[in-house]
This record gives structure tokens, C-alpha cells and sequence, in this order.
């Protein structure tokens, strides 16, 4: 019986042995170097009563619940009586475009504009503008009869030609805009009167007259481009081969007389030299 015990106990033991090493074969494969770290994993695995629970998913060979889209979503509720937003087809709402402001108007085209053919403008060459017109005025003022009598006078022919007659007493006076970038352009006539004065120039024997001038008879200063001031006698329907005998008071009448053909040729101007040499 003793060999008996003694064989079972070497059984036991190689038993043991046997486990033993099944248990470090088992650490070393997890990668566990002693029994320490083999204890905190087991620690951490053990779950406790504070533990949130786990998540499971669902497993493959079962089907996942289905979400069903619609393919419109429906319109969020608009107040469809505000006239300043639109429905928009997604279902929200979008503001209107905005309006284009209107351009700054020009008070000086329309000024021009305003004009019509036939209208008389109480406007002249200040004569200050050299070889260039320098109007008395920089925009049309208010039409006046064309029958006053007044130191400078024009009448407007037309207000849609490109281009402007040319000769003694034909002048066109222009504007071009900066804001919109038109040009309007007035075509005008000089209107004489006896018994005003306007500038010339005395080149040799003969004098230029300015003719869409006018200026103050007793004017102590005239511009640089003359040196005369010429005043009107007579203003008369051009005869024929008209001349400065034509501007005659009468057969005793030894005045020396200018005269100039003016507007077409149509009008007999007849002066003197009022100030100048």
C-alpha cells in the first residue's frame, strides 16, 4: 500500500508539473513576462458594478432596421403673405434681387436737354476763350422771346445735328456729360440789335469781327484776342453786292462804316469803331 501512495503522489506531482508548465506556456504566448502583469489583466477584465454596460452590434446574418427618405422633404412652414421673400422648390426661402439703383442725374444734360429748336437764349462769347467760344453761361438758362432787345442773343436751329453750321454769327455750343457719357449739342444763330457792342480786332487795314460776342460799350478792359470794341449802327436784309455804303444814314452821311455779311449771308451788319485804333 505504501508503493501505492507513493506512486500516486509521483503522479500528482508530475500532474502539477505538467499544468504548471501548460500555465506559462499559455502567459508567454499573451506576451505576459511575469504573473504580476497576468494579475492586472485579469483585474481589468473582471467587470463591476460601476461599469457602463457594453454595446453590442447587430449580428451580420440579421438585417439592420431600414430608415425610410423620402425623396422630397417637405417645405418648412413660410409665410407665403410677405411679399419680400419667395418659396424656394427646397423648401427654404430666398431673398428677391436687388433693384439696380438709378444713375445720379446730371442737372447740366438736362439742362441741354430741356432745349428745343427755336428757342432764344440770352447767351455770348464772353471772348476770354481765345480761338474757342467761352459762353457767358455754362448751362442754357430759361428761353426768352426772341424779340427783346438784348446785348447777346442766340437762336437754337437744332438740338439733334452731329454737326453745326459754320460761318459769321453760326456758333454750336456742347456738352458732354460725365455721368452718362452723351454729348448734346445745340446748334445756334446769332440775333444782332442795333445800338449794342461786340469785340473785333484790327489785323492791318481790315477788322475781325467777333461775331458771337458781345461786351459792355464802355468797357475799360476787353480780353487779349481783340482790340476793338465795335459798336452796331444798323442791322439790315443784305442787298446785293453789299458794302459799307450800304450802312449810309443818308446821301450827307460821311461816317466811315464796317460792315460784315452775317448768317448765310443773309443780314447787312454796319458798325464803327467805338473804342480802339
Amino acid at each position: 500500500m505504501a508503493g501505492s501512495s507513493d506512486g500516486d503522489s509521483t503522479a500528482k506531482l508530475w500532474a502539477l508539473l505538467g499544468g504548471i508548465a501548460s500555465l506559462v506556456a499559455i502567459v508567454s504566448w499573451f506576451g505576459f513576462s511575469n504573473a504580476q502583469e497576468l494579475q492586472a489583466v485579469l483585474n481589468e477584465s473582471s467587470p463591476t458594478s460601476s461599469s457602463s454596460a457594453p454595446s453590442f452590434s447587430s449580428p451580420p446574418d440579421e438585417p439592420s432596421e431600414t430608415v425610410h427618405i423620402p425623396d422630397s422633404p417637405e417645405p418648412t412652414d413660410t409665410d407665403s403673405d410677405d411679399p419680400g421673400w419667395d418659396d424656394d422648390p427646397s423648401g427654404g426661402s430666398v431673398q428677391p434681387e436687388s433693384e439696380t439703383p438709378s444713375p445720379t442725374p446730371d442737372p447740366a444734360e438736362e439742362a441741354f436737354k430741356a432745349v428745343s429748336a427755336g428757342d432764344c437764349l440770352e447767351v455770348f462769347d464772353t471772348g476770354r476763350g481765345g480761338d474757342s467760344i467761352d459762353w457767358s453761361a455754362d448751362i442754357p438758362p430759361a428761353p426768352v422771346p426772341c424779340n427783346i432787345q438784348a446785348a447777346g442773343l442766340v437762336q437754337v436751329t437744332s438740338t439733334t445735328d452731329t454737326t453745326c453750321p459754320s460761318g459769321a454769327g453760326k456758333a454750336s455750343w456742347t456738352y458732354t456729360s460725365a455721368v452718362s457719357g452723351e454729348t448734346t449739342r445745340l446748334c445756334v444763330t446769332r440775333i444782332y440789335h442795333k445800338y449794342y457792342c461786340v469785340l473785333g480786332k484790327r489785323v492791318g487795314d481790315n477788322t475781325r469781327l467777333g461775331a458771337m460776342t458781345a461786351v459792355d460799350c464802355n468797357a475799360q478792359q476787353i480780353p487779349a484776342k481783340y482790340n476793338r470794341i465795335i459798336h452796331i449802327t444798323g442791322v439790315y436784309q443784305a442787298p446785293s453786292n453789299a458794302s459799307p455804303r450800304n450802312c449810309a444814314l443818308g446821301p450827307n452821311d460821311q461816317t466811315q462804316y464796317l460792315a460784315w455779311l452775317v448768317n448765310d449771308d443773309k443780314l447787312l451788319l454796319c458798325a464803327k469803331i467805338y473804342q480802339g485804333g
